[in-house]
């Protein structure tokens, strides 16, 4: 798990998609339905007793040191403590003991997670040189560094903890309280477990993160299965063939009209943009909304989906402003003053919900990557690939609103009478008259 403190791009994959046989003194590591297991022969300390009942495999994470090759140069071992006077079910005042070794000099961490997401974790971070070389636990409030805080100094309750660079590997260990007050409980059974370690000491953006399922009971690990990807790709499809493509495509017509046939092209091409671009907007808000249904996942519970909503209804409005408005006034008369608000409106509301767009667009990459343990390197490359795009949508319109204003300010070409300028400006006339003009 950890804090991107670079920028606000992804932190976390809610799945790791990769895991690899579990390393064990005895060499006896077994992989059964995807799901590791291994011991190795490390005893438990005095006054520490075994859980009832083991595995049918003998692995007892009580009595021993259980591991996880979570990654080919990242490995987890771990032990739970139980006190005399309780039960391993009770399991009042039990502690666990965990150690993280990564080949390499770096920061490092676990945390736990009720979601499998950065945002509501919390976390054990340890940095090589920072805070007496003792790792500290922090809340993740959401992907800033800002929302990255250690715990105050009174929940600060590890043990034995330490962080230290030995023949080129950092290891990090502590004993944690399993159930603490205002903190996300471990159990001795199924927990959401996020790791991650950074390239260097100084904490940063990650080289390498994911999360998983762990059952500290018997040392079985496993990767939670993450259904309806198709449905989300095509969400997220539709979402930018809708604000990536028509919609700067429809702005772009209207600002470059002068350059398109006399008439209503400009116009027809403008409005069936942006009808693909609201019809696509719906589509994609339909999936979203019946797929977190069908998830059981809240409505409207993020930035993301509280952005999609306001998106949809801001759309709307922009739809239906469209359909009503007034009209370019009659030969002679004066433009009204509710046209020429219209005309703001239209263009303010327009740009805003554009440049909602191309966030929320964004946004949806980093979430899709997270529920999809999608490789951070092709990540990243999506991101730059789609900040190219967005950036030369962006160029373009600029470009041609300079353009447009620059064109505004000529006067109209010799011979055109004004009857031809107006229905240039309101190309529902021009488009009646070219219907009149096909019908005799």
């Amino acid at each position: 798990m950890i804090v991107h403190l670079s920028s606000l791009d992804s932190f976390f994959l809610e799945r790791s998609n990769k895991f690899y046989p579990s390393k064990n003194a005895n060499n006896d590591g077994r992989q059964i339905n995807n799901r590791v297991i291994g011991a190795s022969a490390l005893s438990a300390s005095d006054g520490v007793r075994s859980l009832a009942s083991t595995t049918a495999n003998g692995v007892d994470c009580t009595s021993n040191f259980c591991e996880n090759q979570i990654q080919p140069d990242f490995l987890l071992k771990y032990r739970i403590n139980v006190p005399q006077g309780t039960d391993p079910t009770t399991c009042d005042g039990c502690t666990i003991s965990m150690e993280t070794i990564y080949d390499g000099d770096a920061w490092v961490s676990i945390a736990f997670s009720t979601t499998g997401q950065m945002t509501g974790s919390q976390a054990v971070i340890g940095i090589p040189g920072g805070n007496g070389n003792v790792p500290q636990k922090y809340n993740l409030f959401g992907r800033s560094a800002s929302d990255v805080q250690p715990m105050s100094q009174s929940q600060q309750t590890l043990t034995d903890a330490s962080i230290q660079v030995t023949n080129g590997q950092t290891i990090m260990k502590f004993t944690k309280i399993m159930s603490e007050p205002n903190e996300i409980p471990i159990t001795t059974g199924d927990n959401e477990f996020l790791w991650a370690y950074g390239s260097s000491p100084p904490l940063g953006y990650h080289a390498a993160r994911g999360s998983y399922v762990q059952n500290l009971s018997t040392g079985a690990s496993a990767v939670t299965a993450t259904p309806n990807k198709a449905a989300w790709l095509a969400h997220g499809i539709m979402a930018f063939l809708a604000w990536g493509v028509f919609s700067p495509f429809a702005v772009n017509f209207s600002l470059f009209r002068s350059l398109l046939p006399k008439g209503s092209v400009w116009f027809q091409l403008h409005r069936a943009l942006n009808s693909c671009a609201y019809a696509l907007t719906i589509a994609a808000f339909a999936v979203a909304a019946a797929y977190y249904s069908k998830e059981g996942s809240p409505h409207f519970d993020g930035e993301h989906q509280k952005m999609g909503l306001a998106m949809l209804i801001m759309a709307s409005v922009q739809v239906l402003g469209g359909i009503f408005r007034p009209h370019v006034p009659e030969e002679g008369e004066k433009k009204p003053p509710v046209r020429s608000a219209w005309e703001l409106g239209h263009r303010v509301l327009g740009t805003t919900v554009l440049a909602c767009g191309f966030w929320e667009m964004r946004e949806g990459i980093y979430l899709y990557s997270q529920k999809y343990s999608v490789d951070i390197d092709d990540q990243n490359k999506l991101a730059v690939a789609y900040w190219i795009w967005i950036g030369l949508m962006t160029a373009s319109i600029g470009i041609g609103l300079g353009f447009f204003k620059t064109k505004k300010q000529e006067e109209p070409i010799g011979g055109e009478t004004e009857e031809k300028v107006k229905a240039d400006e309101d190309p529902e006339k021009a488009a009646e008259n070219e219907d009149a003009t096909l019908s005799a």
